[in-house]
């Protein structure tokens, strides 16, 4: 191959995205994204972290002594860190659930020798649930098919336990043009100003069309509605990015 790695690059075969990530087409979350995922989501995510911090007070409502609690999409398990951190004198079960192997490798890595906490390799759709009091779904479902969206968060409601609660945050689409050339240019420039070069940005965008999907805020609502939530709020939006409370009512 003659080639020069700029020139791949240029092709856009192989490019950088930063944090020592580079893609090489479509967007995946092995390899050197699951190495890098942590640093890479924190600067390229606006207020990712406040997120956390978010899912970590609202929790305190929702996790009962022995109960269950689910992290859909775990990744590396920092999210699950932060709930056991506070939450562990509760004897509460958290379940880490990643379809990708390399995440599921440093999660059970951060938690090795704990029996309470259950890093699971397995896809949430068509999942197996027990009864919880929370689950979690932290930038999730956006990289799930549209069509299999509805009958995931139908799931997630049944397994509920009444009380219980879905913490869901997603990347969402503006409700008009204009809106949205607003909030996607005031992304780029956090992105400029995290530190990643345009090229980084673009390369990110490229490989991730067609991976990410958001919907509306609005379309969101409306799946929720129809799988049966009636007491929905957000709890956290920066730009486009929003986390989304969902409570099932007490009567089930």
């Amino acid at each position: 191959m003659s080639e020069t790695w700029a020139e791949l690059a240029t092709l856009g075969r192989v490019a950088p995205v930063g944090d020592g990530i580079t893609t090489a087409g479509r967007w995946s979350f092995a390899g050197a994204v699951a190495e890098h995922f942590d640093t890479h989501v924190f600067r390229s995510v606006p207020s990712y972290e406040a997120g956390h911090q978010a899912v970590v007070e609202l929790a305190a409502h929702f996790i009962q002594p022995a109960g269950m609690v689910y992290d859909i999409g775990c990744s590396t398990g920092t999210l699950l860190a932060a709930l056991d951190d506070q939450y562990r004198n509760r004897g509460a079960h958290l379940v880490g659930l990643d379809v990708e192997p390399d995440m599921v490798r440093q999660a059970r890595a951060r938690f090795e020798g704990r029996t309470d906490i259950e890093i699971v390799r397995a896809d949430a759709r068509g999942y197996r649930w027990r009864p919880a009091d929370l689950i979690v779904a932290h930038y999730t479902v956006q990289f799930m098919p549209v069509g299999d969206r509805a009958r995931l968060i139908a799931d997630l409601y049944r397994a509920l336990r009444p009380g219980g609660a879905l913490l869901w945050f997603e990347k969402t689409l503006a409700p008009t043009p204009r809106l949205q050339d607003v909030v996607a240019q005031a992304y780029a420039e956090h992105k400029l100003a995290a530190g990643y070069s345009a090229e980084q940005a673009a390369a990110k965008a490229r490989a991730i069309r067609g991976v990410l999907v958001p919907q509306t805020s609005t379309e969101n609502r409306q799946l929720l509605a129809r799988a049966g939530f009636t007491e929905v709020m957000t709890v956290h939006q920066q730009l486009s990015f929003e986390g989304v409370l969902a409570i099932k009512g007490d009567a089930g």
